[in-house]
């Protein structure tokens, strides 16, 4: 069976250049087509990788043919009756996980962003070549879960992948690597680490031994027989996982990172452990468990489905649940994170305007493209699925059951066989699994805009639910700032003092009734006052100056505290106990 094959150059690391060659042995004799992908799994947006192809050229047997760009990822190559060679230029300066990158420090990739898929041939075997860099970078390492074939000791060589999709389905750092090696339930992980940092790899891979081994516990077996945890350690800006078949790509914060000798930064690191078990979950729960819509999806256009608040939601439940479950924070700390949930879905009047299923279903044009009105219309089904799946797992502990035997049936009835979960499929399935009807449940948390009823649930759970006003605003000028020193609205709430006086997203405030206003004081300036107060607010809009007569509002109740009752009863205690170890009896 012929392979297609992939030669991957570091010839161009200042101007972030990859060099593609790409060999198809049997090209169609009437024209070969061949595209790259507008979408990566996992990432539900049209991100265009074909935008980044420089230059694409192609020979046959040596002599150059025609290429004939048919739309603005497809390529359809002139006849050739042997031997069919690519030859294109990516350029790579994205520092998320889900394209490519390259510089004079680190080059990382994607499939989807570099390798074209031979149309017709995408069942065909790939292997994928790293040529070694010049000299100045012979030190850099590759870091990849995809099979090796022949490679150096540096990673340099031939890697192989049964078909396209799982070609494009292992990302690739290469640079200056922190390697730390260990076994998770008897399964070789890695820890491969990219970026300047200080960091104690051995704490951290130490706590993701202990991490991994309880998400296999879980479900009972891994579906894969290595995993690697690529990540790269970045500034306080940069935040982000994607999941794939047996690895993931991570950048966070090297604040997040444990240091030998120095104080931990708790919170970071909580937020860090939870996004490796966030993607790790994902292994099973995305991966293997998937919608039907995504079974036969291709990758040239949008995969629409309602089911993202389980995909995501569920996991974005499960991964600082299982960061508890697995003992690496306490009860308070996992508290402290559910609390800061609650309290951003609060804090979003969108929750009130989209249902939670409309939300999956606009991903494609809505949850990655925010603008100054998101917080105002829209709800993620991360956040929301998240508190959905909690409802949900405490409705069904009160019956004796839990969300833990559906996660269970998921993978055995879908994870396992392939099947894909069909729309509207999730009621009818926690029912068979734990006899409790969920109907009415599930049709005012996907339907309707009502909240959810967290208060009364987590009181059965002996958890005490404090919704308050912040104690240090009792007026609310009903904006949120984007990051930076100067107080330039990101957003303006829908019915708001701002809203009401005319101020819009964009505008700076520059003076608060004469006073210089900056992002830093603008809350000092107006939180404070009597509820009723008329303020003087200048602002810039876009070069002109303006002025705002704001009558300020009260404050409304958007701080949510969860705290273990001081007295519970022995079936609070019970259920308490079952919920937060993981057991139901």
């Amino acid at each position: 069976m012929p392979t297609i094959e992939y030669r991957v150059t570091l010839a161009s690391p200042q101007a972030h250049l990859f060099e593609i060659e790409c060999t198809i042995p049997a090209p169609a004799p009437e024209g070969q087509v061949v595209s790259l992908p507008a979408w990566i799994p996992g990432s539900y947006m049209i991100r265009d990788f074909a935008r980044h192809v420089v230059s694409l050229s192609a020979s046959c047997q040596g002599k150059a043919i025609q290429v004939e760009k048919t739309d603005k990822q497809t390529w359809r190559c002139g006849p050739c009756k042997g031997e069919l060679k690519l030859s294109y230029r990516v350029y790579a300066y994205d520092l998320s996980v889900r394209s490519a990158y390259f510089d004079t420090t680190r080059a990382y990739f994607n499939g989807t962003s570099l390798c074209l898929k031979v149309h017709g041939q995408h069942h065909l075997p790939c292997a994928l070549v790293i040529d070694k860099p010049a000299k100045a970078y012979r030190h850099w390492q590759v870091g990849t879960a995809m099979p090796a074939g022949k490679i150096d000791k540096h990673g340099f060589g031939r890697y192989l992948a049964e078909d396209y999709d799982a070609l494009i389905d292992h990302p690739f750092e290469i640079g200056d690597l922190a390697i730390v090696k260990f076994k998770a339930a008897g399964i070789p992980h890695r820890l491969i680490v990219s970026g300047k940092h200080r960091a104690d790899l051995k704490r951290l891979a130490k706590d993701l031994k202990q991490l991994c081994a309880y998400h296999i516990g879980f479900f009972g077996e891994a579906p894969f027989t290595r995993y690697d945890f690529l990540l790269f350690a970045a500034g306080d800006d940069q935040y982000g996982g994607l999941e794939h078949r047996n690895s993931t790509s991570l950048v966070c914060p090297r604040s997040w990172l444990p240091v030998e000798g120095e104080p931990l930064n708790q919170e970071g690191y909580q937020d860090l452990l939870g996004l490796c078990s966030h993607e790790y979950f994902h292994a099973w729960h995305v991966k293997r468990i998937r919608p039907l819509a995504f079974i036969e999806a291709g990758l040239d256009r949008e995969a629409y489905t309602r089911q993202l608040w389980i995909f995501e939601g569920f996991t974005a439940y499960y991964d600082s649940l299982s960061v508890l479950r697995s003992g690496l924070i306490s009860r308070e700390d996992y508290l402290r994170d559910l609390s800061q949930s609650i309290t951003r879905l609060m804090r979003t009047p969108g929750r009130l305007v989209q249902p939670l299923e409309e939300a999956s279903f606009d991903a494609w044009i809505k949850l990655y493209k925010p603008d100054e009105n998101t917080a105002n219309a829209q709800v993620s089904y991360y956040l929301k699925g998240s508190l959905t799946a909690l409802a949900l797992d405490l409705t069904l502990r009160q019956a004796g059951h839990s969300l833990d035997e559906v996660m269970h049936a998921l993978w055995r009835d879908f994870g396992k066989t392939g099947q894909g979960l069909d729309e509207g499929a999730m009621r009818a399935l926690v029912k068979d699994v734990t006899g409790v009807d969920v109907s009415r449940f599930l049709k005012q948390a996907l339907h309707t805009t009502r909240e959810l009823p967290l208060a009364t649930l987590l009181g059965k759970f002996g958890i005490e639910h404090d919704a308050s006003v912040d104690k240090k605003r009792v007026t609310d000028l009903g904006v949120r700032l984007a990051n930076g020193n100067e107080a330039r609205i990101a957003t303006v709430y829908s019915g708001s003092a701002a809203e009401q006086a005319g101020l819009a997203g964009g505008d700076i405030i520059i003076a608060v009734d004469g006073i210089k206003t900056t992002a830093a004081n603008l809350d000092k300036l107006t939180s404070q006052r009597a509820i009723g107060a008329r303020i003087k607010v200048h602002a810039f809009r876009r070069d002109e100056l303006m002025a705002f007569d704001v009558r300020l509002q009260a404050a409304d109740p958007d701080l949510c505290k969860l705290s273990i009752k001081k007295s519970l009863s022995p079936d609070m205690r019970r259920r308490l106990e079952h919920w937060l170890t993981g057991t139901t009896r």
